[in-house]
C-alpha cells in the first residue's frame, strides 16, 4: 500500500518534514537529510535496491552536511532519466517572534495564529480553513514531499519505462553548496548506470509575479543571479578638514543612489522582466569612533538575470561606478570653492585622479608590484580564512579584496568591482531546440488538462524568478563565467567551488511545477491544502508521464 499517494498521506509527509528543523547554514540540516534518507529507506523498492539510495557528504563542508540521492529504475529498457531536484533547508524562524516555538508545527501554529493581527490576505486565508501555515510548508517541503511520493509510486509501476533520479540538498537558501557538491555525484550515477538525462524538474512553489498574485504557474526555466560587490576607497581627512579629502561614504552614497532599483539593470527576455537591483548590504570599515573619516566601505547587490552575462553586467556597473565617483569628487570641488568664498579662508581643493578597477585588475597591479611575495601571502590568507566556519562567504571575499588592496600603491579614491557568491546561471528553454519545443508544448497540454479536468487556471512563465538550484543543470555563458566571473570572485576555487565542466556535461532543459502557497520567507508562509495535496500532485504525475512520452 502506498503511504503518500493519498492527499492525507502526502500532507502528513509534508508536515513531518516541516517538523524537522533544517534552518539553512546550521547543523540541523544534518538531521533533515537523515530523516529523508530513513523515510525513503522504508520504501520496498529501496529495501530491495539499497545500492540506489545514497546519503552523501558535501565536499569540504565545515558543518558536515549531506545531500540525499535516490534512483528509481523503471521496468523497461530505456535509459531516459528525469532528474527531480529539491532542497531541504529553510530560512530562519526569528520573524515568528512570540510564536517561534510553534513555527515548525504547522497544525499548532495555524491554530494559534491571531487572525486579527494578520495582514488582510493572510487573515482571509486563515479564516477560510483551506490553508496551513508554518516555516518551510511552502518553501519547499511540500514540493519535496511531492517528489518523494513520486519515487514511492513509480517504484511500484510495472509499466513505467523510464528512470527517476532524485536529489534533495541542503544550503539552497544560503550558498547552494549542496547542489554544487551534488552535480558531480549526479554525473557519476549517470555514467555508472549509463543513463540518458532528458530534463530536470523542480517542485518549488509558485512565486507571485507581483503583490497579490494568486495565479498558479508552470515555469520553463529559472532566472539567474549575480551578486556584485563594490569596494569603495576614499581619501581620509580629519572631520574638521572635510574638504581636504573625499569621504568614502559620499562615494558610496552617489553609487548606491544610482544603482538601487535602477531599471536600466533589469534584464528583459521574451516579455519577461527581472526586478531591478537592490542592495543586500552596505557598511564602512570604521569600527571605533574617531575624528577621522572612514577610509573604505563595501556594498553588495542582488542582480537577477535572464540573458545578461557576467561580462555585460560588469560593463554596465563600471559605467555607473565611473559616474558616481566623478560626481562625488565634483561635489567636493564645487562645495570647496563655495566654502572658500563663504569663509574667506585659503582652502585648498585637491585635484584627485579616481580609479575604477575590476578585482582582477587590482590583483594584477599588486602582483606586478610585489611579485611572488604577494601571491604567497594571499594564498596563506585564503588557507587560513577558508577554515573559519563562522566567516560568511561575502565577508571572506571582502577580506580578500581588502588584503589585495593593501598591496596596491594607488592612493587615489577608487571603486573596485568584484563578484561574491552565490552565482546562479540563468537557464531557459530554446525555441530552436526540438526537445525544448516539445516541453513548451507539453506545458500547454498541462494547462489544458488543469482547466478541463479540475477547473484550475495555470499560467506559463518562461523563468522562475524565485531563484532555484535548477540554475546548475545548464550553463549558457560558459566562457564569460570562466573569464569574468571566476577571475573576479576572490574565493573562486577555494571555499566557493563552482563545477563548470560538470554542469556543461549535464546541459539539460529544466522545468518547475510545484504547490501553491503564499508569503515565502515570512511568518505568514502558507500552503493551499486542496490544490497542493490533491490536484497539484495529480497534475505532476500527468506531467512526468508526458515527459517520458515526448
Amino acid at each position: 500500500m502506498l503511504k503518500w499517494k493519498s492527499s492525507e498521506g502526502l500532507q502528513s509527509l509534508a508536515v513531518q518534514l516541516v517538523k524537522q528543523n533544517s534552518i539553512s547554514g546550521t547543523k540541523n540540516e544534518i538531521g533533515m537529510a537523515k530523516l529523508i534518507y530513513s523515510l525513503l529507506e522504508e520504501i520496498p523498492y529501496f529495501q530491495e535496491n539499497p545500492q540506489n539510495l545514497f546519503l552523501q557528504p558535501l565536499e569540504e563542508d565545515l558543518l558536515g552536511r549531506n545531500f540525499v540521492t535516490a534512483l528509481v529504475e523503471g521496468r523497461g529498457k530505456t535509459k531516459d532519466t528525469l532528474i527531480l531536484v529539491g532542497h531541504m533547508d529553510t530560512v530562519d524562524i526569528q520573524d515568528f517572534i512570540t510564536l517561534k516555538e510553534y513555527a515548525l508545527d504547522p497544525y499548532e501554529y495555524t491554530k494559534r495564529l491571531d487572525a486579527e493581527g494578520l495582514p488582510k490576505d493572510a487573515r482571509d486565508d486563515l479564516l477560510s480553513g483551506n490553508w496551513i501555515f508554518g516555516r518551510g510548508i511552502m518553501d519547499m517541503k511540500t514540493g519535496v514531499a511531492w517528489q518523494m511520493a513520486l519515487l514511492e509510486e513509480y517504484s511500484t509501476l510495472e509499466d513505467f519505462d523510464g528512470n527517476l533520479l532524485f536529489i534533495v540538498v541542503p544550503d539552497e537558501e544560503s550558498n547552494s553548496s549542496g547542489i554544487l557538491s551534488g552535480i558531480p555525484f549526479i554525473n557519476k550515477i549517470i555514467e555508472d548506470k549509463n543513463l540518458n538525462p532528458i530534463a530536470a524538474l523542480n517542485c518549488e512553489p509558485n512565486f507571485g509575479a507581483y503583490p497579490g498574485d494568486n495565479n498558479k504557474y508552470i515555469y520553463l526555466g529559472t532566472a539567474g543571479k549575480l551578486v556584485p560587490g563594490f569596494y569603495f576607497v576614499g581619501k581620509e581627512s580629519h572631520v574638521g578638514e572635510s574638504l581636504s579629502g573625499v569621504n568614502v561614504n559620499l562615494i558610496a552614497a552617489e553609487f548606491i543612489r544610482r544603482l538601487d532599483v535602477n531599471t536600466d539593470l533589469c534584464d528583459v527576455m521574451d516579455g519577461e522582466v527581472t526586478v531591478p537591483p537592490t542592495s543586500l548590504k552596505y557598511k564602512d570599515s570604521k569600527e571605533l569612533y574617531s575624528g577621522q573619516t572612514p577610509v573604505t566601505s563595501v556594498a553588495y547587490y542582488n542582480i537577477q538575470t535572464l540573458q545578461m552575462s557576467p561580462k555585460t553586467a560588469l560593463e554596465k556597473l563600471r559605467e555607473i561606478a565611473e559616474e558616481a565617483l566623478d560626481a562625488a569628487i565634483e561635489k567636493v570641488r564645487v562645495h570647496g570653492e563655495r566654502y572658500r568664498g563663504m569663509s574667506g579662508l585659503p582652502v585648498e581643493v585637491r585635484d584627485f585622479k579616481p580609479k575604477i578597477l575590476y578585482y582582477s585588475e587590482l590583483y594584477g597591479l599588486a602582483q606586478k608590484a610585489h611579485g611572488e611575495k604577494f601571491v604567497t601571502h594571499i594564498e596563506s590568507c585564503l588557507k587560513k580564512w577558508k577554515e573559519d566556519s563562522s566567516m560568511d562567504e561575502r565577508e571572506l571575499n571582502l577580506k580578500l579584496v581588502s588584503e589585495v588592496h593593501r598591496f596596491c600603491s594607488i592612493s587615489e579614491p577608487m571603486i573596485v568591482l568584484y563578484y561574491t557568491p552565490p552565482y546562479y546561471p540563468h537557464v531557459g528553454l530554446k525555441d530552436n531546440n526540438e526537445f525544448d519545443r516539445k516541453l513548451i508544448g507539453l506545458a500547454d497540454k498541462l494547462i489544458d488538462k488543469a482547466d478541463r479536468d479540475y477547473g484550475e487556471k495555470i499560467l506559463k512563465q518562461k523563468y522562475f524568478q524565485g531563484l532555484s538550484d535548477l540554475s546548475y543543470f545548464a550553463l549558457q555563458d560558459a566562457e564569460d563565467v570562466i573569464e569574468y566571473l571566476a577571475g573576479n570572485t576572490p574565493s573562486w576555487g577555494c571555499r566557493y567551488k563552482f563545477p563548470i565542466e560538470e554542469i556543461k556535461k549535464l546541459n539539460i532543459p529544466v522545468l518547475n511545477f510545484g504547490p501553491h502557497g503564499r508569503d515565502p520567507h515570512k511568518y505568514t508562509e502558507r500552503i493551499l491544502t486542496d490544490y497542493s495535496f490533491d490536484i497539484g500532485p495529480k497534475l505532476l504525475r500527468f506531467l512526468v508521464n508526458e515527459i517520458f512520452n515526448l
